[in-house]
């Protein structure tokens, strides 16, 4: 009986390491639309700071499109799947805030922990990790929160309780649902496929929903027959940008796994009069 004993107070921390959950780090990031140069940002860190201390706090990005929950839902996914489990996100581009809409705090199955209102921007976050745990947070209407500023009054103080913590039932009842917005997917066929622009990023290069996976047989070299916004391209498939000719299009599969057309050292979406939401056919 003792060996047995000794044995399980051997394993003991080996077993606790094996565990699939994942604990709540000091580490807190921040994605809104609410730019550098106004107070609203210094206001949030404050706030989280005020309640947790040794709270960590990392900017995401401060410069997100205003109001445009769409592609605040695809750059949020983008921009936080590398961060370690346990990390708190507080995501917000919020333009009802004040209304009706609610307020959710989500674990996701990755371990990580999204705070945010609930008016579809964890829509691609929670199609990458899948929903693991889901709060509806309980203090919308409490007294002194502004009609105006849940990001400081409700969203940043959750977070901050939420550091180092091994629960989330403070946050609230659990959420019975969250909004999700539409989901823009390509279609992908044998010898064709057919998405839209995503994103254009500040290079100009143009992000599409086609995934990379679905179009491996491409070689390198090889030129494809894209019409994008009803223009007609004959663009090579390439692996870098390094490799493309100077001023004239070219595809690749990008670090995230979707197709995109560039210009090597230039901005193929102004070359090319294109923007977000633009239809893009590839014949394969």
């Amino acid at each position: 009986m003792h060996r047995i004993l000794l044995l399980f107070l051997a394993l003991s921390p080996w077993l606790a390491g094996c565990q699939s959950s994942h604990p709540v780090s000091n580490l807190v990031a921040l994605f809104t639309d609410f730019g550098s140069g106004d107070p609203y940002v210094a206001q949030l860190k404050g706030a989280i700071k005020t309640i947790a201390p040794s709270a960590e706090i990392l900017d995401l990005s401060h410069e997100n499109a205003d109001f445009d929950i769409s592609a605040a839902s695809y750059l949020l996914a983008k921009s936080t799947h590398t961060l370690p489990p346990g990390t708190i996100i507080v995501a917000v581009v919020d333009p009802g805030v004040g209304s009706n809409r609610g307020g959710v705090a989500v674990r996701t199955a990755s371990g990580h922990i999204f705070v945010a209102p609930d008016n579809g921007i964890l829509t691609e976050v929670l199609a990458r990790e899948g929903v693991a745990e889901a709060r509806t947070l309980n203090n919308q209407n409490t007294p002194g929160v502004s009609s105006t500023f849940h990001a400081r009054d409700i969203f940043g103080p959750v977070a901050a309780r939420l550091v180092g913590s091994k629960s989330m039932e403070s946050c609230g009842p659990k959420a019975e649902k969250i909004l999700r917005l539409p989901r823009n997917t390509a279609t992908v066929m044998a010898n064709l496929a057919k998405g839209q622009v995503l994103y254009v990023d500040h290079y100009g290069n143009i992000l599409t929903n086609i995934p990379g996976s679905e179009i491996a047989k491409l070689k390198p070299g090889q030129l494809l027959s894209v019409t994008i916004k009803g223009k007609n391209l004959s663009v090579p498939f390439l692996r870098t940008y390094a490799e493309a000719p100077a001023d004239r299009p070219f595809a690749l599969i990008n670090s995230d796994g979707e197709f995109e057309i560039a210009v090597n050292k230039g901005n193929a979406a102004r070359e090319l009069g294109i923007k977000a939401g633009d239809p893009v056919v590839l014949k394969l």
